[in-house]
């Protein structure tokens, strides 16, 4: 239920979640719904305020390959759900097998530890999969499979539930500044909330950060300026090994395998959730080749390489006038379509006009209710999305700078870029997939760019900030990392952190799925903490 913080100011509750995006909802709704007293404390309204998210401004970032910083956050009930997809992917058992390539990054649990979240993790997320009749596939390369959020938005998923179960408070334009630790740091005591316009602070029992990769590093930042020893001091990891993902084009297939072909396109499952077949290399390639994991997937061409025709080009030209631009960008981002229209190709061409206006129009359809716009052509022709692995490496950080916030909490300074192997072990993948699809005899892959132009390519469409991946990973040793296999931070006994920050490898699947599953997980531990203190 929605309460006022001067309520939770005169008790105290269990747990202290910070942060109401899908992972602090996530783990909010399961302890409350057992019983546990919870603070959901959310730095934002019910609605996105471009002040309120200039909060997470960074003071400056190193490179264009980063986001602005408070474009990829959204301080609001339910979080970057309100502009999140609703992509669902597991991670892969490759992501869990300490190769060379990651450094001394290790996680500290095994893949089993999510695989027994991942059902009820689908269901909070309201992407169930069915029992799905996959491409036929042997050797080099596997099916994965990814689904997609009925109701992106966690608000409104769950809006019953945060209104109305009585354990659960949600207290909005709640921003947390500071830890208050005891006088041994050892344990937190009191968070610093700064609530319209005046600073307070606020008890519980246990403490998580749930407010994403980069606030929860900079809260626990902000606590290692006061006592330097904690999280392995300042060269320590905390804040550093900062990850994301490669994305873009590189290539295309013209398939002649219709059957493998159409099992990759969008699909719908019996609860209405969306969900499509996709490529990924072996355990056994990756070794081979020394790949970082990589994921591919069909994508539409640009809408003019399928209206080619000069009818069918003047029909999309009309089109484009009708819907307007924003839905245009929404069919095709890659498309750059004339702004003229000619009525003469029109009358010229009236099958060409007729079949691409009913083609279009099904297809716009379609795209209010698939995840992504795609058409489907007789060429058989698609494009190969990829989304690839980045490596973890030390000098992608975050620091604390000298530039304050308005609750005067230090911004970030932020360094973040992708290294050379990130680029090639991504191209290695690719012709790895080419020869694949040339032996298995499923059609033709065509490079979109010059070979020698490759990694000039990748480079410059590599652009990242939004999964927030490693800054607080998790590990067994705190020289290393700076949680444990249950998200409780080595130094402080009754604080955790939560989300996509405690993973020590980014692998190739979007990080919401499994960080709301580790969040289930975090539950089931919590509620077994206190009931172990309580007995």
């Amino acid at each position: 239920m929605i309460s006022s913080l001067q309520n939770l100011l005169a008790g105290r509750v269990d747990v202290c979640v910070v942060g109401s995006g899908p992972v602090g909802l996530a783990l909010g709704i399961a302890l409350a719904r057992s019983g546990l007293s919870v603070a959901l404390l959310e730095s934002g309204g019910k609605t996105i305020s471009e002040k309120t998210n200039r909060l997470a401004a960074a003071a400056s970032i190193s490179t264009d390959h980063h986001a602005e910083a408070s474009l990829t956050i959204r301080r609001a009930v339910g979080g970057t759900s309100k502009a999140w997809g609703g992509r669902c992917v597991e991670f892969d058992d490759s992501d869990f097998d300490g190769r060379p390539a990651r450094g001394d990054a290790r996680w500290p649990i095994e893949h089993s530890a999510f695989r027994a979240y991942y059902d009820d993790a689908r269901a909070f997320l309201g992407a169930e999969l069915p029992a799905v009749d996959m491409p036929d596939m042997d050797g080099e390369f596997e099916p994965s499979i990814e689904s997609w959020a009925r109701e992106p938005d966690m608000a409104k998923a769950h809006g019953a539930l945060i209104e109305n179960l009585p354990n659960l408070h949600l207290v909005t334009q709640a921003t947390v500044i500071g830890l208050d630790l005891d006088r041994e740091g050892a344990r937190t005591k009191r968070l610093m909330v700064w609530h319209r316009g005046k600073l307070h602070s606020l008890g519980a029992t246990i403490f998580v950060l749930a407010c994403g990769g980069r606030e929860n590093a900079r809260l626990l930042l902000a606590a290692q300026e006061i006592a330097p020893r904690l999280f392995g001091g300042v060269d320590g990891p905390l804040g550093r090994y900062y990850m994301g993902h490669l994305a873009g084009e590189l290539a295309r297939i013209r398939f002649t395998d219709r059957s493998f072909m159409e099992k990759m396109f969008f699909r719908r499952n019996g609860t209405g959730a969306w969900f499509r077949a996709r490529l990924i290399p072996s355990i056994a390639l990756q070794n081979e080749r020394d790949l970082l994991n990589s994921v591919f997937w069909l994508r539409s061409p640009p809408l003019e390489e399928v209206y080619a025709t000069a009818g069918a080009r003047a029909t999309l030209n009309l089109f484009k006038a009708i819907t307007g631009r924003r839905k245009m960008r929404r069919m095709s981002f890659k498309s750059k379509v004339s702004d003229t229209t000619s009525l003469s190709d029109l009358v010229a061409n009236p099958v060409q006009s007729f079949n691409a206006a009913l083609q279009l129009t099904t297809s716009a359809l379609k795209s209010e209710r698939q995840p992504n716009f795609f058409v489907k052509n007789g060429e058989h022709l698609y494009w190969l999305a990829y989304h690839g692995e980045q490596r973890p490496v030390a000098s992608n950080r975050v620091r604390l700078s000298s530039e304050v916030d308005e609750t005067g909490l230090k911004r970030l300074a932020v360094s973040f870029d992708f290294d050379e192997e990130d680029l090639a072990s991504l191209i290695r993948c690719h012709h790895a997939l080419a020869e694949w699809i040339g032996t298995r005899q499923i059609g033709t892959f065509e490079w979109l760019h010059p070979e020698d132009g490759l990694q000039t390519a990748v480079r410059r469409q590599a652009l990242d900030g939004y999964h927030q991946i490693g800054l607080t990973r998790m590990g067994a040793s705190p020289r290393s990392s700076v949680v444990d296999g249950n998200c409780r931070c080595h130094d402080l006994e009754n604080l955790y952190v939560a989300g996509s920050s405690v993973f020590p490898v980014s692998g190739q699947a979007n990080p919401t799925l499994p960080a709301v599953a580790l969040a289930l997980r975090l539950a089931d531990h919590l509620k077994g903490e206190l009931r172990a203190a309580g007995a």
